[in-house]
């Protein structure tokens, strides 16, 4: 049976990574607060801070949504990855070297947005397209944050696999996002 980094348990939504996952995670984090914060010009920007007007003559009404929203977003881009920091750096591993964290139902939203957030801009730098395929041989300098991309891309799915089943088909999370069994 494959382990399961993700599982509701009563008080919230138990986390379980191994050290070296916590640590790649974290690490990833971290990086990821400095660059939700002062990105790259080009697609990784773009990407992250997408327009509101694409009609280049709104530039008015672009600076204006971008003077009313654009900080409130980086704020929520960079405290969902310093979350992740935080409770991972405050993490003692397990007898078996397995990390286990219980999230919080405000930090659950903060996990999933900085998981895809991440992926957004591993993804956007490497070129990742629907039909990109991320599987690049180990001699392509690529390849590390290949890995990366796709781990991410299975945290992000185990996150809103689980998500999803607790809305169920009525459409709403009726629980408050905690399984009270």
């Amino acid at each position: 049976m494959a382990r399961r980094m993700f599982q509701r348990k009563r008080g919230g939504l138990l986390v379980s990574l191994y050290e070296q996952e916590a640590e790649l995670l974290g690490m990833t984090a971290r990086d990821m607060m400095g660059i939700v914060v002062d990105p790259p010009d080009g697609d990784v920007r773009d990407r992250l801070y997408p327009r509101a007007y694409l009609d280049p003559t709104e530039e008015t009404a672009q600076g204006d949504y971008d003077a009313l929203v654009h900080d409130d977003l980086v704020r929520a881009r960079r405290d969902a990855f310093a979350v992740i920091v935080d409770r991972l750096e405050s993490a003692v591993p397990n007898n078996r070297g397995i990390i286990e964290i219980t999230l919080q139902p405000e930090e659950e939203m903060q996990w999933l947005t900085a998981v895809n957030d991440a992926r957004l801009v591993i993804g956007t730098a490497l070129g990742v397209t629907e039909e990109t395929d991320t599987d690049f041989e180990a001699d392509d300098p690529r390849f590390e944050y290949g890995v990366l991309y796709s781990w991410l891309t299975q945290v992000h799915f185990e996150l809103v696999t689980l998500m999803l089943d607790e809305i169920g088909e009525t459409g709403s999370d009726d629980s408050g996002g905690i399984d009270p069994s």
